[in-house]
């Protein structure tokens, strides 16, 4: 029989999962990885560390059966650059990385930030590699200039892995340098970063076979010279297709440490305002809004309010005794900044509405309900745009509770399909594999690999309560707004 490893590359961690030729999983495992943040707004990790944990990975995978194929899932906007031997030159800047927040302010100011997005479909935010490229020209001009390639993490480990350079059109689009009409590196903006075409891979179909392991590789990792090494595709394109949202009818919605609310489109749309992504993959656009603060704003409010001895059950049961509406309290949860919808690095977190009657179980309940909001606000201009959907469909660490599940269907008012497998980026990677082995054809075969495991509909008695709120929240969000700048120089000062 053949097996299909998917690799999900993730921000601290990489997964692999090994299926079989039916799509069955057959075994699993991950390996870890530091994020460095020595200084504000930095977020690198060493590309020879993620490497290491993806031999790691593909050698534990590689002893349950005869491998055919390696697939990819990976972080977007990543940006590494390598000399003209192709050795690293810089460690990977990941799409957290905050420090070319005023290059991105300098941008929007002459009017190049919207022509970036128009002309690519990237928003106007500093995790973008193309004011990545802007910030190193001009802060670290000495590493720039000798700089000879230009990639993202996946590209890396393919790179190593076959000796091949090359991108897929979803992690292209993710780097602010695709060309969203021509699907080619964009012509005009690669000479006003100070790059050229030469300096980035080949695009390629995220089904394409790249080419073989090379076989210094093969030994070590135990695979044969027919193992195949796939292009694979963005863990925000295959976190959509994977949950079975192949077009605009279902929409997938992924909330761990981060979150994100996406669709498959069949044409490109661009936003007025900016609020929400635009990019080409093989099967139509994806569209959408990915944000910060999820999961990782619940876990700080567990260890704030409760203390880190109590569990996440105990901050859900305290959060649940509180009525809808959390009696007014309003949370706004950006605590790590925010991209979508407001894509504001300096965005700062609030409760709004504090009264000396209001509880700990109101406030659990008001954070809750706040990061909830704010991925309904990431999806609010997405469905203006591509219609509404005829339900969501989710996956992720913090909505594995019916609790919070049923706060979803009720303030989206959309049946909530909460997704057995939470491996959703591993599973397209693998039917990636497949379409590249022959083994599956129309990306609507995905949908025999996913399966659903409950539905929650919306309460109408809920549902009118959070409609009343809803204005109020965004209200007082472009209100605040207009301060969170001064509020992170101030914080800058005061530390």
């Amino acid at each position: 029989m053949k097996y299909i490893i998917g690799i999900d590359v993730g921000t601290t961690a990489t997964k692999g999962v090994l299926y079989d030729e039916n799509g069955q999983k057959v075994a699993s495992t991950q390996r870890g990885y530091p994020l460095i943040q020595e200084k504000m707004d930095q977020a690198e990790e060493d590309p020879k560390l993620i490497f290491d944990a993806v031999q790691d990975v593909i050698f534990v995978l590689s002893q349950k059966g005869r491998v055919a194929a390696i697939s990819w899932s990976s972080q977007m906007h990543s940006l590494i650059g390598l000399d003209e031997n192709k050795k690293i030159l810089t460690n990977s800047l990941t799409w957290a990385d905050n420090r070319a927040k005023n290059v991105v302010k300098k941008a929007k100011a002459e009017g190049l930030a919207q022509k970036i997005y128009q002309q690519t479909g990237m928003p106007i935010h500093p995790m973008a590699p193309v004011y990545k490229l802007f910030w190193l020209k001009q802060e670290k001009p000495e590493i720039f200039s000798k700089v000879k390639y230009w990639l993202g993490i996946k590209e890396y480990l393919i790179y190593r892995l076959t000796g091949k350079l090359v991108e897929d059109l979803s992690m292209a689009a993710g780097t602010g340098l695709l060309n969203l009409k021509s699907l080619t590196w964009d012509p005009e903006l690669l000479p006003q970063v100070g790059i050229t075409e030469q300096a980035l891979p080949k695009l390629v179909k995220s089904s394409d076979v790249v080419g073989s392991v090379k076989e210094e590789y093969r030994q070590k990792l135990d695979l044969d010279e027919n193992t195949k090494v796939i292009a694979g595709a963005s863990d925000g394109y295959l976190s959509t297709i994977g949950v079975g949202a192949i077009d605009e009818a279902d929409f997938a919605m992924n909330v761990g440490t981060s979150g994100a609310v996406r669709c498959l489109a069949k044409k490109s749309v661009i936003d007025k305002k900016a609020q929400f992504f635009c990019y080409p993959a093989d099967q139509g656009y994806l569209i959408g809004g990915p944000v910060n603060n999820g999961g990782i704003v619940f876990e700080w409010a567990r260890k704030v309010l409760l203390g880190s001895n109590e569990s996440v059950e105990d901050f859900l049961t305290l959060a649940q005794s509180a009525p809808v509406g959390s009696r007014g309290l309003i949370f706004h949860p950006y605590l790590g900044g925010e991209r979508a919808p407001i894509w504001d690095a300096n965005a700062r977190g609030s409760f709004v509405g504090l009264t000396r009657s209001h509880t700990k179980a109101e406030m659990a309940r008001s954070v809750i309900e706040g990061i909830v909001f704010n991925l309904y606000d990431a999806s609010h201009e997405i469905i203006k745009s591509a219609g509404k959907p005829h339900a969501i469909r989710i996956t992720g660490g913090f909505v594995r509770s019916d609790f919070i599940r049923q706060m979803l269907a009720d303030v989206y008012n959309l049946p909530i399909i909460a997704m057995k497998n939470s491996e959703s980026g591993t599973l397209a990677a693998m039917f990636l594999g497949r379409q590249a082995l022959g083994l599956s054809r129309d990306l609507s075969e995905i949908r025999k690999f996913v399966s659903e495991e409950k539905v929650y509909f919306p309460d109408p008695e809920n549902v009118t309560r959070y409609q009343k709120i809803l204005p109020v929240y965004r209200e007082i969000e472009n209100d605040l707004a207009k301060s969170y700048e001064k509020l992170a120089n101030l914080q800058n000062k005061l530390q």
